[in-house]
């Protein structure tokens, strides 16, 4: 992210990726920001947190960049477990310099320093159990790329099994499937609405392929018979 970048972000509202704090704010508030963005920001983004400037968005500035930065370090390396990935730059800017630190999505997720945070338009707040539970199993290949999913329509597909059923009532060339919206993924299994029948219906997770269908643009699961 460029200074012009940075500067442009100072002045901007808060959201999911942005916070403010002065420099007077607490060790304990920098660590509730840096966690929830750790745990929430996703692939391909950064979460910002702008030390030095008011929450409206006027800069205040820092007057012992250093020390803040060394705050920062110790929290991310010392207090969190997995350590959090950062970087930490100093903005020059009036009446006096902001810290800029960067956090990228991690792959490390869920971070721990007390309860998980994560973040909620633009606060940050305590994970409830289902999201705490979902930080866990992103941390699955499989159940990570179905939970990006989440709330999404894709096609499901049985190939020589009934959707939901676990009886062995079918030849191995039986199919079926149609689109459906994804509900759940955990560590055992995958919950699906089916958009046509409103049916709910779960899978287990490792009986499940990820494809892509190129001509409808959509991700297909392909459940295979047991």
């Amino acid at each position: 992210m460029t200074p012009d970048e940075l500067r442009l972000r100072i002045a901007d509202h808060e959201d999911n990726f942005t916070e403010r704090k002065t420099e007077g704010a607490s060790a304990g508030e920098f660590r509730r920001t840096l966690v929830a963005f750790a745990n929430s920001i996703p692939e391909g983004r950064t979460g910002l947190l702008l030390i030095g400037v008011h929450d409206k968005g006027g800069v205040l500035g820092c007057t012992n960049p250093d020390s803040v930065q060394k705050t920062i370090r110790k929290i991310c390396e010392q207090d969190c477990y997995p350590p959090i990935a950062f970087t930490s730059e100093v903005i020059a800017a009036q009446p006096g310099p902001v810290v800029a630190v960067s956090v990228p999505f991690s792959a490390n997720r869920p971070h721990f320093s007390g309860p998980a945070f994560v973040r909620r338009g633009s606060e940050s707040v305590v994970a409830s159990e289902q999201v705490f539970n979902e930080l866990i199993y992103s941390r699955t290949a499989k159940a990570a790329a179905i939970l990006k999913l989440k709330n999404q329509v894709v096609i499901v597909i049985g190939l020589g099994h009934r959707l939901g059923s676990t009886r062995r009532d079918v030849t191995r060339d039986y199919r079926e499937g149609g689109e459906a919206r994804i509900l759940e993924c955990n560590a055992q299994t995958v919950r699906f609405q089916m958009v046509s029948s409103q049916m709910n219906i779960t899978e287990p997770l490792d009986h499940v392929e990820i494809t892509y269908d190129e001509e409808k643009w959509k991700t297909v699961l392909v459940f295979k018979g047991f």
